[in-house]
């Protein structure tokens, strides 16, 4: 074959393979649901030579038979030499893949050195703190194994805060160092960074052990609602002398168990955590510690003081000559921005070009309460862009309700945005309205129906201006759009709607909506999502 031809072949092969690497998320994004895999591993140390312990077979036993009933695969290894740890690692790390859930429960001993933590065998002889990464098995081996494996959702929960056992011999200092958790990755310590952890409980577990357990269960109560209901109960048995810890990356939605979330625990016990988390860090020097308190709590009685440490310690960003909306934790005031002058929708409500500033970028999130006046608790829902392109934002959905990832187009086009599968909630309404070519005051939008109960109802949209909205996620100036609408069918009853939606520039998607229908007089409807924390990149 001739180069002129090797040339043509390879260039036309580059040329697929580009249009496969641009086009393919698209395609993932046309309506999908995966379901999602849950493995674990349970380690359980503690016949130590040099130092035996209680409880961690104990704990590793509970926690591995609560998690079968979270419907987890689980590995349930117990007193392993070095090689048997290493091993155990390596097998569980071999089981991840991008749908995967991975757990990891760590009872035993932990020694931190140059701020790197280390699990510690059963066998283990260390004479001097040099011998600790060999002895030790590092934990940055198995969260680089979750990296590379892309799991969906890590959970690595080190109850390894027991104490030193080689006291006098090193000089490692006490407990665990504090990590930032990997994009992803959920870090729970049984105790705050640097302090140690009670080895016993109030019966054959520790107390951690036991609250986890306790909590772990709970239908459809988020991941870091279910943390935060451990560290409360520690907090009250070790009368403060424990603090459980998080440090959180994640990007979906994940309740142990799916469902509907539960009534909150009560204002006492949410107070004593909260107080004894501000105290564990209020002498910090480092602004992800704050963050992770208004992450927490982000309507805390410490949060103003919490985000004047963050802006104190955070370096300020090079200037740039256009500005542009900033990425907010939970807690933290956002940037906010001018609304740009709007332009009205061509023909038939179709978008004009998208303004400048107001479209997503990929890995952009927002996480939403959902509630319901019909359903006891909260639902959790998280969106997360994978991609933006001329027929709208390819978003991926997480929820608290059940263990499925959902993959929709919303087009910046006015209309509903329905995702696959689900029903538990209202569908949005163009929730990226504001990038079709804004949202001016007074503007109207016609041609818009939804169906309620078989019947369409008519709708009219119209922009009633601007206003200061607060949602959880903190105060912004918002684009307020209601719809209004009603249908009589022959021989029905009349079917009312009304939907009202705040567009808040500085976060580039919608902050609050409520829908309220009624048929014949009688309420179908009332439900609200709010913001609760959200992420620009």
């Amino acid at each position: 074959m001739s180069p002129r031809r090797l040339l043509g072949r390879g260039l036309a092969v580059l040329l697929l393979l580009l249009a496969w690497a641009v086009l393919a998320p698209v395609a993932a994004a046309q309506g999908r649901e995966i379901t999602e895999t849950r493995v674990a591993l349970v380690i359980g140390n503690a016949a130590y030579r040099s130092d035996p312990l209680d409880n961690p077979v104990n704990d590793a036993r509970l926690m591995a038979d609560v998690l079968k009933k979270a419907g987890f695969e689980v590995t349930l290894r117990q007193d392993l030499d070095r090689a048997g740890l290493l091993e155990a690692l390596r097998g569980f790390g071999s089981r991840l893949d991008e749908n995967t859930v991975a757990l990891l429960y760590y009872a035993g001993h932990g020694l931190q050195l140059r701020d790197r933590n280390y699990l510690i065998p059963v066998d283990a002889e260390i004479r001097s703190e040099d011998e600790i990464p060999i002895a030790g098995i590092d934990i940055g081996f198995i969260l680089g194994r979750m990296a590379h494996a892309r799991s969906r959702i890590n959970l690595v929960i080190l109850d390894a805060c027991r104490n030193n056992p080689f006291l006098g011999k090193t000089v490692a200092a006490q407990g665990l160092a504090q990590m930032d958790a990997p994009v992803g990755t959920l870090l729970a310590y049984a105790t705050a960074p640097g302090k140690l952890a009670a080895d016993s409980g109030s019966g054959a577990n520790s107390v951690y052990a036991s609250y986890l357990a306790k909590h772990l269960l709970t239908p459809g109560l988020p991941v870091e609602q279910v943390f935060k209901r451990v560290r409360e109960g520690v907090v009250r048995e070790t009368q403060q002398q424990q603090v459980p810890w998080e440090s959180s990356s994640l990007q979906g939605e994940f309740a142990f168990v799916p469902g509907v979330g539960t009534v909150p625990g009560t204002p006492d016990i949410d107070a004593a955590g909260e107080i004894a988390f501000w105290n564990s860090i209020q002498a910090s020097n480092r602004a992800e510690e704050y963050r992770a308190y208004l992450r927490q709590y982000p309507q805390g009685r410490f949060s103003p003081l919490a985000q004047a440490r963050v802006a104190a310690l955070t370096p300020a960003p090079a200037a740039s000559p256009a500005p542009a909306a900033a990425a907010s934790p939970a807690g933290e005031p956002p940037q906010t921005v001018a609304i740009a002058p709007a332009t009205v929708p061509g023909p038939g409500n179709a978008p004009a070009a998208p303004l400048a500033g107001t479209l997503p970028r990929p890995g952009d999130r927002w996480r939403y309460r959902v509630q319901d006046q019909f359903r006891i608790g909260d639902l959790f829902v998280s969106a997360q862009v994978e991609a933006v392109t001329p027929e709208g934002v390819a978003e991926s959905w997480s929820t608290t309700s059940d263990a499925k990832l959902r993959t929709a187009v919303a087009a910046l086009a006015p209309g509903f945005h329905e995702l696959p599968g689900w029903t538990l909630t209202p569908p949005e309404f163009s929730p990226y309205l504001q990038a079709a070519g804004g949202l001016q005051p007074g503007q109207g939008l016609a041609g818009l129906a939804r169906r309620v109960e078989q019947v369409s109802v008519p709708l009219k949209a119209s922009v009633e201006g601007e206003e200061e909205i607060q949602v959880a996620a903190g105060r912004f100036r918002a684009v307020k759009l209601v719809l209004r609408g009603q249908a009589t069918p022959r021989g029905g009853k009349a079917v009312r709607l009304e939907q009202v939606v705040w567009y808040a520039p500085a976060v580039k998607r919608m902050v609050k909506s409520t829908v309220s229908t009624s048929v014949g007089g009688a309420v179908r409807e009332a439900t609200s999502f709010e913001l609760v924390e959200y992420q620009l990149h």
